[in-house]
């Protein structure tokens, strides 16, 4: 990867980290208003918060893609909003887009004045009914409907007589703030559920692209960690162009390593948990895709699990991962 490509989608991914940190913040705000017994006016207040940042989340990924598009392809695709803005743009114009979408102040580049030719591209609608569900479903199954268990347990004369212990009412005050944090976590999740989608979708009916690749924020999860680590997974097409199935990466004059990594499907790539802040972005060369920290995951696992395959090569690299993270 170019290094002006890998500083691109670092950038992309940390400004929609904002988005989601942002968007937490707010839903622990929400959750301190929250009555169990009133969950539908708490989803729609969420609803109207998750709604804001979802705009904003698909706003910087369109504008992202478009010049990482650019810079990968020589190519793009017109703007999100379908404005007609002629056959040509330029470098400088799709960067300063992009600063506009993520209000941030652009450094000029040499390159500003290169010309970029546009093809034609349908930009996938979102699916808003569907993402509102979704949103709607999260929030509330992570956090208000445990507590309101937890206040129907009291209610119906299950927990009777422990409304007035006190280790009871700390044991209820700690469910309403895990369950606060867990919903923030959610909101956080859903928010950002947008952008990725729209590059998810986009990427599927652009001609020019030939893979996928999992980028990970600067914390990832073991998990995720594997998935950058296996760098580009490629399109059916692109294997069939190659003569069959690809040759593992970890592979040695024919023989695998015992400690190769797990299969990665293409639907793994765009799973994502709280709190994650990973994108999966769409590859336009055949040339393997790895960022500066992908490689340096592929080392870790090789050196981290030599010698061990399956489950306990899993358990050590988590191990190994969350050690890492500090956990």
């Amino acid at each position: 990867m170019r290094t002006a490509t890998a500083a691109l989608v670092e950038e992309h991914w940390q400004a929609q980290e904002r988005i989601g940190v942002r968007v937490a913040g707010q839903a622990l705000v929400q959750w301190s208003r929250v009555n169990p017994h009133s969950l539908e006016e708490s989803g729609a207040a969420w609803l109207a918060l998750i709604r804001r940042e979802r705009r904003r989340s698909r706003d910087q990924a369109a504008a992202f893609y478009r010049l990482y598009r650019a810079l990968e392809a020589g190519h793009t695709v017109p703007p999100l909003s379908g404005e007609y803005v002629g056959e040509t743009t330029t470098l400088g114009e799709l960067r300063e887009d992009r600063a506009n979408q993520t209000d941030t102040i652009r450094t000029p580049e040499p390159d500003d004045d290169e010309e970029i030719r546009l093809d034609g591209f349908d930009w996938p609608k979102e699916p808003e009914e569907h993402h509102d569900r979704a949103a709607v479903a999260s929030l509330v199954s992570q956090g208000p409907a445990k507590v309101r268990q937890r206040v129907d347990q009291a209610d119906d004369g299950q927990a009777r007589g422990r409304l007035d212990d006190g280790g009871f009412l700390q044991e209820l005050e700690d469910a309403v703030d895990t369950a606060g944090r867990a919903s923030a976590g959610a909101a956080d999740r859903e928010a950002l559920r947008a952008g990725r989608d729209l590059i998810d979708q986009a990427s599927k009916r652009d001609r020019r692209v030939v893979g996928w690749a999992r980028v990970t924020d600067g914390n990832p999860c073991a998990w995720c960690a594997v998935l950058a680590s296996r760098g580009a997974i490629y399109t059916s097409q692109v294997t069939a162009a190659r003569g069959g199935r690809r040759k593992p990466k970890d592979s040695l004059d024919g023989r695998v390593r015992a400690n190769r990594r797990p299969p990665v499907a293409r639907e793994d790539l765009t799973r994502y948990h709280n709190g994650c802040h990973c994108q999966t972005v769409p590859v336009y060369s055949r040339n393997d895709f790895m960022t500066p920290q992908a490689r340096a995951f592929d080392r870790q696992w090789q050196e981290v699990t030599r010698g061990m395959t399956g489950a306990e090569a899993r358990r050590a690299w988590r191990r190994h991962i969350e050690a890492s993270r500090g956990h």
